[in-house]
């Protein structure tokens, strides 16, 4: 039996992935929305994953929904999904040499997305971990939280937009927005941080500065995915 979807609690104003931008006219792939191209569905697929975790993970940070154990839990189950899904991508030995004959684009799309998705595995934790750490303790001060908070806003956008992408074929420039949102917000949470950080808690300052780092890399490996199989069907109407 298929185990049953975790419940998402999130935290006001979080995106869900299907944005407002699908319903404008693009050149859209008939044969991707009937899910023919396989690759374009596995790489949705993982993206989708990622999003769910990351969503987990930062309404965990925000201290919303149940207690601490059942939050940690069902970002737990969602993260370990993300990493199988990273790991069917990618060959299980890199350095081994590949099979006599095979495909080179699928093998370095495999290559570069299972590395693609695997750090945004690992940046995810990083989120985990942080509100695991402070899930008893003050919550970080509104001055840095509330640009942190809207950091991992946009980047949940970004990356629900990068799935999007690659699943109905539309042109990678509808990212573009999001993507220099993301760039600027950063910059204004580092500002804040040089500028103000010496009169914050030493674990406050470092807190905000690396969730900023996580959200922004998570975005942008995002971005690069969704690149990347744009990029394969490109090269392969060629031939």
């Amino acid at each position: 039996m298929q185990e049953p979807t975790p419940q998402l609690w999130l935290p006001a104003g979080i995106a869900t992935r299907r944005v407002e931008w699908q319903e404008r006219e693009f050149d859209v792939d008939e044969r991707d929305r009937a899910g023919t191209d396989p690759t374009a569905g596995r790489v949705a697929h993982v993206l989708g994953l990622a999003h769910t975790a990351l969503t987990l993970a930062t309404a965990a940070l925000a201290g919303t929904g149940p207690g601490a154990e059942e939050a940690m839990a069902s970002l737990s189950g969602a993260l370990a999904e993300l990493r199988r899904a990273a790991d069917d991508f990618g060959p299980a030995d890199e350095a081994a040499p590949s099979p006599a004959g095979a495909d080179i684009p699928s093998v370095l799309t495999g290559l570069y997305v299972g590395q693609d998705v695997g750090r945004i595995d690992l940046l995810i934790r990083q989120v985990a971990d942080i509100a695991w750490a402070r899930w008893s303790r003050q919550p970080l001060p509104g001055e840095v939280w509330l640009p942190v908070r809207d950091l991992g806003e946009a980047c949940l956008r970004l990356i629900g937009r990068a799935s999007d992408v690659v699943e109905l074929s539309a042109p990678s420039v509808v990212m573009d927005s999001e993507l220099a949102d993301i760039g600027r917000r950063q910059r204004e949470l580092g500002r804040l941080l040089l500028v103000r950080g010496a009169s914050m808690a030493t674990d406050d300052a470092i807190h905000a500065a690396v969730l900023g780092r996580c959200y922004e890399e998570c975005g942008n490996r995002a971005v690069a995915v969704a690149r990347l199989v744009g990029l394969l069907r490109e090269t392969t109407a060629v031939r």
